[in-house]
């Protein structure tokens, strides 16, 4: 077998037999815990911007406290979204 991209046309695979494809079930995530941690790290970064904001001004980046606001903003909003879905989703499942 030469090291080509041809070799692997070569192998021998008359004599196996076809290989089975079993398809795969989707993961049951609901996205709690994601968006849950998510919402937890941007506060984190928010307070220690919130610490920092007189070096954050002084070097130009003074925006960074309202972006780690929006983070926060935007995982309750995640938050509350995906506890409805799993909520709506085992009502339809009843």
């Amino acid at each position: 077998m030469s090291n080509t991209a041809d070799s692997l046309n070569e192998s021998n695979t008359s004599n196996a037999e076809p290989i089975a494809k079993h398809e795969l079930a989707p993961l049951e995530v609901n996205g709690i815990t994601a968006v849950t941690l998510g919402t937890v790290i941007w506060s984190v970064a928010t307070l220690i911007m919130v610490l920092m904001r007189y070096k954050l001004e002084a070097s130009g980046r003074g925006n960074w406290i309202a972006i780690g606001v929006a983070g926060i903003f935007l995982g309750l909003l995640g938050m509350r979204y995906t506890k409805r879905r799993v909520a709506r989703l085992e009502r339809s499942n009843k």
